[in-house]
Parts: structure tokens; C-alpha cells; sequence
């Protein structure tokens, strides 16, 4: 992930997320992705599993950087 400097520019104070509103949305997006994976593999919807699990990976990585208290 890019830093706030790359891509906000310089002298810019980008306020941080909350750990609680990332948190709260993996466990929604994990919640999600169990029933989306209940489906038979051949009826599924593949493209939006994907796109569930990169919102997953998304919002960790996020809080990997730095997510305040």
C-alpha cells in the first residue's frame, strides 16, 4: 500500500480509520463470504467471491499500516 505522502501529497493531515469500523467490516465481510461459500461450487457466484475476499484483504492490509484506537 501506497503511503498518505504518495498519494495525498505533502503538509496533508489524512485522519486515520478507526479500528473498530475496519474490524467491524471484515467480520461483516467474513460473515458474507460464509454464506456466499455454502452455495454448491458449481452455482456460485465466483466473481463475487472474489471480490468479497479482496475486500477481506483490502481492509486487513489497512489495518497492517496503522489503524488508531
Amino acid at each position: 500500500m501506497k503511503s498518505n505522502e504518495y498519494l495525498y501529497g505533502t503538509d496533508v493531515e489524512v485522519p486515520e480509520v478507526p479500528a473498530y469500523i475496519a474490524m467491524r467490516r471484515i467480520s461483516l465481510l467474513e460473515d458474507n463470504l460464509e454464506e456466499l461459500l455454502k452455495v454448491n461450487y458449481m452455482e456460485r457466484d465466483s466473481k463475487r467471491v472474489a471480490k468479497v475476499q479482496k475486500a477481506i484483504d483490502f481492509w486487513r492490509k489497512l489495518g497492517e499500516n496503522k489503524f488508531s484506537s
